[in-house]
Order: C-alpha cells, then structure tokens, then sequence
C-alpha cells in the first residue's frame, strides 16, 4: 500500500515540475523574446521602411511565434529588384532581413519595348531600350510581362531554348554573350561579344550545343586561335549528330590580316581556299573524349584526307582545321 502511495507521489510530483517547467518556458516565449531590433543585409535599393511595411513584423511581435515564409515571399512579389529574402530570428529579440538583390541579365525584346529580366528568369521592369550589358533576347515573344513574376513565352520550344541558354550561361559564368536570336526558329544564333556567331540551326539538343560551343571558343582562345580582335562563327547545328562543330573566321571584318604562319596555322588572306574541305576550324568533340580531343583522322570521317595528302595544290593550306584545339 505504502508503494502505491510513493509512486502515486512521485508521479505527481513530476507532473508537477513538468508544468512548472512548460509554464516556465511559456513565460519566456511569450513575455521575454519579443521583436526589439529590425537589420537588414542589403536592400536592393529600396526603402527600409517600405521593407519593414510590407513584412508586417513591428516591435513588440513575438519573435519565436512569428511565421517568416510568407513575409519572404511577399517581399519578393512587392518589390522586382529584390532576388530572393531571408528572415532570420536572433534570440532573445533581433530580425534580420537579408535581401539579394536582382540584376538584369537579359533585355527580352517584346511588344511594349524590352522587358528587363533576371537570370533566374524574374521580370524586373519594361524599359524602351535594353539595360546596358545585358544580353539582348530577339524573337522570343514573351507572353508574361508583369514585374516580379517569371518570364513566360508562348511557345514550349522557344521556353526550352532560352532556359538551355541561361543555364549554360550561368553554369560557365559566361557574362559575354551580347546577343540571341530566335527569330528564325532553323537558324537560332548567339553572339559572343559582338564578334564570335553560335549557329545552331534549329532547336533540337539546345543545352549541349551551347555546352559544345562555348567549350571549343574557351579551347580555341586558350591556344590563341581565336583572340580578342577575331571575328569569326561557329557551326554547332549537327553537334548532336556528329559530335563536332565547325569555325570559320570572317576575315572582311578582321581588323588587319595575319600574317603567314601565324599562331593558328593560317596561310595569309590570299588564298581563296582557305576554308578548303568546307570545315575550316572543325573541332573534335572537344565535351565529349575523355581527354578532350579526338585523333583529327579518326574524328573526320576521312573529311580531311584530301588536305592532309593535297597540300601542292592548295597552297600550302592544310592548316585550317582545327581540330588539334
């Protein structure tokens, strides 16, 4: 009988302590950890005010109760410029917003003039002319042009196409492209700082001809066959095919002509054949080999046999092909 009663009691007495604790622990929430300090991390160029207004978090609100996802993304909504926000709580009383700015990458040409777009694909504004150093989309008819929402186009492929060419451009930090144009839907092209042409013909494999092409101009640049004066375009439309890709500089528009025997191998502006066999600057699969480059006779399908074994007659021009890029 005596243990009953002793376990009874020590089963009350813990019950006991537990509310004491809880109720303890209560009284700190809702009495002691209340929103006394707002910080910011930023703010995109906006009002701290205005941020602290369209969060709705004021001083004296409880500060472990209070609810931060849907602020963040209000946030986001109401202000364009704003890329992504982050509310942290800091006991016993400190919010801290961290804001991430939005910058424009693309200047999407529409109807109302150009729609100002993050590389993430958020609206930012409608301007009448692109955002300076930003890459000028043409031909994709956006369908979607509220601020603070994501871009949308009418037609799936074209979707498909621009969002293959931001990723690449984001995954290869490439900040150079100046142009791309979806206008003709066979002939997609891009433009690499006003001076280099991704042809990719239509849009089928998108992603890895742009993985392909900017592989080979970053090959093609480090061995100095393509410099900062070049002024050239990249066939890239039967990559997915063929895994190859074929250049061909435009000379009419080079700043001065090189030399014989330059650093690329090229015979000098007077010969006419100079893209030969048709694959002037034909890379080998420089994404696709495990070292990076392919043997030029077993990659060209026998393309080039008629360079390497006709060199009388084309003037010495067997060196157009690039293939040991």
């Amino acid at each position: 009988m005596r243990k009953k009663k002793s376990r009874a009691l020590l089963l009350f007495n813990i019950i006991a302590f537990s509310v004491v604790v809880i109720g303890a622990v209560l009284l700190c929430i809702f009495v002691f950890f209340k929103v006394g300090n707002v910080t910011f991390t930023s703010d995109a160029g906006y009002d701290e005010a205005d941020i602290r207004r369209v969060c709705g978090i004021n001083e004296g609100d409880n500060l472990v109760l209070l609810e931060t996802e849907s602020r963040e993304k209000a946030l986001e909504h109401r202000f364009p410029y704003i890329e992504s926000a982050k509310i942290a709580k800091h006991i016993p009383s400190t919010i801290e917003i961290e804001i991430t700015p939005a910058e424009t990458a693309f200047s999407v040409a529409c109807d109302a003039g150009y729609l100002y777009v993050s590389a993430s694909g958020k609206v930012l504004e409608i301007a009448s002319q692109p955002c300076e150093g930003t890459t000028v989309v043409l031909g994709a008819n956006p369908t979607n042009t509220k601020p603070s929402e994501t871009i949308t186009f009418g037609d799936d492929s074209v979707k498909e196409v621009y969002n293959a060419i931001a990723e690449q451009m984001t995954k290869n930090e490439t900040q150079d492209v100046t142009e791309i144009n979806m206008t003709n839907p066979y002939d997609l092209t891009l433009t690499y700082d006003n001076r280099i042409t991704f042809r990719f013909g239509n849009m089928n494999g998108m992603s890895y001809k742009m993985a392909f092409g900017l592989e080979m101009l970053r090959q093609m640049e480090t061995s100095g066959e393509i410099t900062e004066e070049t002024v050239g375009s990249i066939d890239l439309s039967v990559v997915p095919e063929k895994n190859k890709a074929f250049y061909e500089e435009d000379r009419t528009a080079a700043s001065a002509t090189p030399a014989p025997g330059d650093a690329a191998g090229r015979t000098d502006g007077s010969d006419s054949t100079a893209n030969g066999d048709g694959e002037n600057g034909d890379t080998a699969n420089p994404t696709g080999d495990t070292d990076g480059i392919t043997d030029p006779a077993a990659d060209d399908s026998g393309g080039n046999t008629d360079d390497s074994g006709d060199n009388t007659g084309d003037s010495g021009d067997n060196t157009g092909d690039a293939e040991n890029v």
